[in-house]
C-alpha cells in the first residue's frame, strides 16, 4: 500500500511530533533551539505542545541520553545511530563510543506473521524445501529475525527473515529524515560543515541496501571468494536458488562468540592466537582485498575449532579503491618519519575538503601530535588510540572524513579492541607494518611506475581532449543566450519572506484606512446607502483587529 501525498505528509507530521516528545523528554530542548527550530511552523507545534520548556532529561552523558531517544524512535533512528558511530570526526569519540553500544532492542514477531515472508520467497509452503525449521528465532534484529534450519538435501542452515512492513516504515522515516536534514542545512549555521543533507543520503543508501539480502549475498560470495586460500577464516555459503530480496539462507557455522574465552579449551583454541589471526584478516581483507567487514565486535565473530575464526553479518561491509590503501600507507610513513607537512597532505586527501580554514593551524597541531604523541601511542600498539586522537584533531578543524575511511578507521579500531579483549599484549602495529612495508616497496617496482605514469597520462590525454568541446559548447550557449550561471545564496528566502509578510500587513492596513474613510462619507451622507458605512465599519475593525493580533503574535513567537 502506498501513501498518497497528503496521507504522507500527515504521517510526517505526526512521526514529526513524536520526534520533538522524544528528543525534549531525554534533555535535548536547547540543541532544538540551537538548530533553528524555535522559527516557523516547528516552534508554533513545540510550543502549544509545551514542549520547549520541558525539563531536562536525567544526569546522564549526551551520548547516553541520544543512544536512549534513538532506541525509543525505533528500527531506523537505530540504524543512524549505529552508522554515526562511525564518524567520531562528526560527533566526538565519547558520543560514538556510546552509540556504538547500540542494539537492535525490539520484540520478536511472532513466526505466523513471518510465515508469509517466508512462503513468498520459497514460492509455497516452507517445507517444501526445509526438512526442519525452528519457529524460534536464534537472534531477532529491527530489519529481520533469524532461524535455524535444515534443508531437503540435508544441510544444516541460517535463514534471515525480513520483517513484514519494514520497508514500509523506514520509507516513511528516511522522508522524515531528509526534510530535517534540509531544514537544518537552511536554518542552522552550525549544521553546514557536516553536511546533514549528505549523512542522510549516505545513510539512506546503507541502509537501503541492507533491505536488499541479494546484495548481501553477492557481497558474502566474494568474501569467500577472497579466503578460499586461508584455512583460518571461514565465511558461510549462500544458497542462492533459495534466496530473495527479503530472505537469504547459508551454512549453518557451528561456532562460538570470540569473546567466550572460557570455551576456548573445548574448541583447541589459544586466544593469543586467535587475536593475531582476527587482527591479520582484516588488514588483508583492507589492504589486499579493499572489501572489509565494517563492523567486526565479538558478536560477528564467531571460533570454529582449531583457532579458526567465521566472519558474520557481512551486509555491513566497507569498499576502498587501490590508491585509498596508498594514501593510508603514506599517512603511516609521514607519521613514522614525523614530516608534518607531508601527514597533513595525507590526511587532507582523506577528507571532504581540501582546503581548511587555516591550514598552518592544522599543520602545526599535527606536528605536535607526531612530535609528542603519535609514535608513542602507534609504537606503544594502541593503533585505536592514535586513530582516535587525529580524528579530535580533524573535528576541532571542521574537517570531515570521507564515509569510506571513517568505516576503515571504526573496523580497524573495533578489531584491535576485540584482540586485545583475547590479549591484553597484542600489538597492532607489526600486523600493519607488513601490508604497508609491501604497498610502500611495490611503487618502486618498473612495471607498477610504468602502470602508474600511464594511467596519469592517460587522465591527461582525456582532459586535454575535452578542454576544446567544453570551451565550444560554452561558446554557442553564450552566443544562443543560453548561458547559466549559478549563485549561490543563503538564507535569501527568510529575507523573501519577511517581504512578503510585510507587503501583505500593509497591503490590508491600507485596505482598513480605505474602508474607515469610505465608511465615515457614506455615514455622513442621508440616504438609503449610509447603513452600508456601519457594516463597513465592522469590517474594518474587525481586519483591523486580525492584523493587530497577528503583529503581536508574531512578535512573541
Amino acid at each position: 500500500m502506498h501513501y498518497t501525498r497528503l496521507g504522507q505528509q500527515t504521517v510526517n507530521a505526526v512521526r514529526f511530533a513524536e520526534l520533538l516528545q522524544v528528543l525534549i523528554r531525554h534533555g535535548f530542548a536547547d540543541l532544538l533551539r540551537r538548530a533553528g527550530f524555535q522559527k516557523g511552523l516547528p516552534a508554533r507545534m513545540l510550543r502549544r505542545l509545551r514542549l520547549l520548556k520541558a525539563r531536562p532529561g536525567e544526569p546522564e552523558t549526551f551520548g547516553e541520553r541520544l543512544r536512549a531517544a534513538l532506541v525509543e524512535l525505533g528500527p531506523t533512528f537505530i540504524k543512524f545511530g549505529q552508522i554515526l558511530s562511525t564518524r567520531p570526526d562528526l560527533v566526538s569519540h565519547k558520543i560514538a563510543e556510546e552509540l556504538s553500544e547500540l542494539q537492535d532492542q525490539v520484540d520478536t514477531v511472532p513466526f505466523d506473521k513471518m510465515r508469509p515472508v517466508l512462503e513468498t520467497a520459497f514460492e509455497g509452503p516452507y517445507d517444501k524445501v526445509l526438512a526442519q525449521l525452528d519457529t524460534e528465532p536464534i537472534a531477532s534484529a529491527s530489519i529481520s529475525q533469524v532461524y535455524r534450519g535444515v534443508l531437503k538435501t540435508g544441510e544444516a542452515v541460517v535463514l534471515k527473515v525480513q520483517r513484514p512492513g519494514i520497508t514500509k516504515v523506514i520509507e516513511s522515516d528516511l522522508g522524515l529524515m531528509e526534510q530535517l536534514a534540509k531544514w537544518l542545512d537552511d536554518h542552522s549555521e552550525e549544521a553546514h560543515w557536516f553536511d546533514p543533507v549528505g549523512i542522510v543520503d549516505e545513510f539512506a543508501r546503507s541502509i537501503r541496501r541492507e533491505l536488499d539480502f541479494t546484495i548481501e549475498a553477492r557481497v558474502i560470495d566474494k568474501f569467500r571468494q577472497n579466503f578460499t586460500d586461508d584455512d583460518r577464516v571461514i565465511i558461510p555459503r549462500v544458497f542462492h536458488d533459495i534466496c530473495s530480496q527479503q530472505v537469504l539462507v547459508m551454512d549453518w557455522i557451528d561456532g562460538i562468540r570470540v569473546d567466550e574465552v572460557d570455551v576456548y579449551p573445548e574448541r583447541r583454541s589459544d586466544p593469543h592466537l586467535v587475536a593475531e589471526i582476527g587482527c591479520d584478516a582484516l588488514c588483508k581483507m583492507v589492504f589486499q582485498h579493499h572489501l572489509f567487514h565494517a563492523d567486526p565486535h565479538p558478536g560477528n565473530i564467531f571460533i570454529t575449532y582449531d583457532n579458526k575464526l567465521a566472519f558474520l553479518d557481512l551486509g555491513m561491509a566497507g569498499h576502498i579503491e587501490s590508491k585509498d590503501v596508498g594514501i593510508i600507507a603514506d599517512l603511516l610513513l609521514a607519521i613514522f618519519y614525523e614530516n608534518s607537512r607531508d601527514c597533513v597532505r595525507a590526511i587532507l586527501r582523506l577528507t571532504h575538503d581540501s582546503e581548511p580554514e587555516n591550514i598552518q593551524a592544522l599543520e602545526q597541531e599535527i606536528a605536535e601530535y607526531i612530535a609528542f604523541e603519535a609514535q608513542s601511542i602507534v609504537g606503544g600498539g594502541q593503533v585505536a588510540k592514535g586513530i582516535d586522537r587525529a580524528t579530535q584533531i580533524l573535528r576541532s578543524h571542521h574537517i570531515e572524513l570521507a564515509p569510506r575511511f571513517s568505516l576503515l578507521l571504526k573496523a580497524l579500531a573495533t578489531i584491535e579492541n576485540v584482540g586485545k579483549s583475547l590479549d591484553p599484549h597484542m600489538d597492532m602495529a607489526p600486523i600493519i607494518q607488513p601490508y604497508v612495508e609491501k604497498l610502500i616497496n611495490r611503487r618502486y617496482i618498473p612495471r607498477y611506475v610504468i602502470k602508474d605514469a600511464w594511467a596519469t597520462l592517460r587522465n591527461l590525454g582525456q582532459v586535454a581532449t575535452d578542454i576544446p568541446s567544453d570551451i565550444s559548447f560554452m561558446l554557442r550557449q553564450l552566443r544562443r543566450g543560453k548561458l547559466k550561471v549559478q549563485i549561490h545564496h543563503e538564507h535569501l528566502e527568510n529575507l523573501a519572506a519577511t517581504i512578503d509578510r510585510a507587503s501583505s500587513r500593509i497591503t490590508v492596513g491600507l485596505i482598513v484606512a480605505a474602508l474607515i474613510v469610505g465608511s465615515s462619507l457614506m455615514i455622513s451622507q442621508e440616504g438609503p446607502f449610509s447603513h452600508l458605512g456601519t457594516a463597513g465599519f465592522v469590517f474594518a475593525g474587525v481586519l483591523g483587529t486580525t492584523l493587530v493580533v497577528n503583529i503581536l503574535w508574531s512578535r512573541r513567537f
